[in-house]
C-alpha cells in the first residue's frame, strides 16, 4: 500500500512515521524529505514562504510520489500538504492564481500514485516545537488545518484514494491505520 501521512506543522507526523516504520518493517519510506530541500536551499516556509519556496517543494514531492514505485511506502507528507500552505498564502495575496490552479491539479494528478491519505489534525495534546522548520503560531496552524480539513473533505468526493484521520497517543495511531487499512 502507497501512503502519505499529512496534516499541519507540530502534529507527530514524523514521530508516526518512524512509529508505522518500527510497526510494519516492511514499508519503506523516501530518504529524502521536502526538509531536505527547505535546508539545502535555505527556504522560508509556511507563512514566510514564497511562490517560488512552493514551487520547488510541489516539484520534489510530485516527482517522489511518482518515482518511487514500491508497493508498500510510507511518504512523510505529500502534494496535499504542498497544496494547503500554498492555498494558505494565495489567501494573504502571496500567490498567482494560475499558480494555484496548476498546484491543485498537480495534487490530485498525485493521487493517483496513492492508497491512502493519512491525516493528523492538530491537537492540543502535542507540544509545538519552535525550529526553522516549523511555526507556532496557533492561528496559523488552526487555519491551515482547517484548510486540510476542507480540502480533504473535497478529494474524498473526487478521488478514489483513502482518507484516514488518527488522534490519540502513539499506540493508538497506530492501531487506528492498523485497523481503518487492514495492515
Amino acid at each position: 500500500m502507497r501512503i502519505a501521512v499529512i496534516g499541519s506543522q507540530n502534529t507527530g507526523k514524523s514521530t508516526f512515521v518512524g512509529d508505522f516504520l518500527a510497526e510494519f518493517p516492511e514499508y519503506s519510506t523516501p530518504r529524502e524529505t521536502y526538509r531536505d530541500i527547505v535546508r539545502k536551499g535555505n527556504l522560508a516556509i509556511n507563512q514566510k514562504t514564497t511562490q517560488h519556496n512552493q514551487r520547488l517543494i510541489r516539484d520534489f514531492l510530485f516527482d517522489q510520489s511518482v518515482h518511487n514505485l514500491a508497493d508498500d511506502i510510507l511518504f512523510d507528507r505529500c502534494v496535499v500538504d504542498n497544496y494547503i500552505y500554498t492555498l494558505a498564502q494565495f489567501e494573504k495575496g502571496g500567490i498567482e492564481e494560475l499558480f494555484m490552479r496548476e498546484t491543485e491539479e498537480m495534487m490530485y494528478r498525485s493521487l493517483d500514485n496513492l492508497d491512502a491519505l493519512v491525516f493528523i489534525p492538530t491537537a492540543v495534546s502535542v507540544r509545538l516545537v519552535d525550529d526553522a522548520l516549523r511555526d507556532t503560531d496557533t492561528l496559523f496552524i488552526d487555519r491551515v488545518n482547517c484548510l486540510f480539513i476542507e480540502t480533504l473533505l473535497q478529494i474524498s468526493q473526487q478521488s478514489s484514494v483513502k482518507i484516514v484521520a488518527i488522534a490519540g497517543n502513539r499506540e493508538e495511531r497506530i492501531g487506528q491505520v492498523r485497523k481503518s487499512l487492514g495492515l
